[in-house]
């Protein structure tokens, strides 16, 4: 079969058409498939933005709680003796000078003995569980123990969590006063407002002059007020006062820097 010079020029022009689309497809599907991969790893990008910009719009939040935080714990640690002021006699005698003029006591001496770190020990309570032995038979899913676990979980905390360091100073002070007098200096020091415990006290005549006069054959006479007393016996004067030695320990903590959220 001839074939026309009609058809040629038809056959040439279908020819060209296919060889322009084979190239063109050629050409093309490289760059559709890049197309489609970039459209992935913009959709990647795009997630990985917004969860960007959902951490950025956190961060006032998070700094508002980081500086809460940080206030809440400069209160709890009010009560602690600054660490500036704890090893000062000056600042420290003002306090316990204070307390003994509220109480009608003599502070004859404020001496700093020493200052040690210490450990504070957390309270906690340990169940002796008895009837482990015998929940067991009945514990076919666990819910029982699990029960008992959520029971004990604050104890087992504290038990396991390593105790905090604290620095504690003594001092020893020489008091002087009647019975009455010291047991409210004492209780004062008890009850003030920074962290200190008594350590120890000494008396230098338990009695308050009672066992002397009535050694004497004389009686004191008695001092609910906490008013000082006297007899005199022989030239020798006998008081319902006497001298208390005491060792006093207060506790400090380091100031937390304030956190630089900028």
């Amino acid at each position: 079969m001839k074939l026309t010079y009609r058809d040629k020029i038809i056959a040439a022009i279908i020819l060209a058409i296919a060889v322009l689309a084979l190239g063109f497809f050629a050409l093309v599907r490289p760059v559709i498939n890049e197309k489609k991969e970039n459209e992935v790893k913009l959709a990647d990008l795009e997630k990985q933005k917004a969860q960007i910009e959902a951490e950025i719009a956190e961060i006032p939040g998070l700094k508002k709680d980081i500086l809460s935080t940080h206030e809440s714990t400069k209160e709890l640690t009010n009560i602690f003796v600054p660490v500036e002021e704890v090893a000062n006699p000056v600042v420290i005698d003002k306090y316990m000078q204070d307390l003994a003029n509220k109480n009608n006591v003599k502070l004859q001496m404020l001496k700093l003995n020493n200052t040690s770190v210490g450990e504070i020990k957390y309270y906690y309570y340990q169940r002796d569980d008895k009837f482990k032995d015998a929940r067991k038979g009945a514990d076919v899913n666990g819910d029982l123990q699990a029960k008992e676990d959520a029971v004990n979980a604050e104890s087992i905390n504290l038990k396991d969590r390593p105790a905090s360091k604290i620095l504690q100073t003594d001092y020893a002070i020489t008091a002087y006063g009647t019975k009455k007098n010291i047991w409210d200096y004492l209780e004062a020091v008890k009850q003030f407002d920074k962290a200190i415990t008594v350590k120890s006290v000494n008396l230098s005549d338990y009695s308050f002059g009672k066992n002397a006069a009535k050694q004497a054959g004389q009686e004191l006479p008695d001092s609910e007020d906490g008013e000082e007393r006297s007899i005199d016996i022989g030239g020798k004067t006998i008081s319902n006062t006497t001298t208390a030695q005491i060792i006093i320990t207060l506790y400090s903590v380091y100031e937390m820097d304030t956190p630089n959220v900028d």
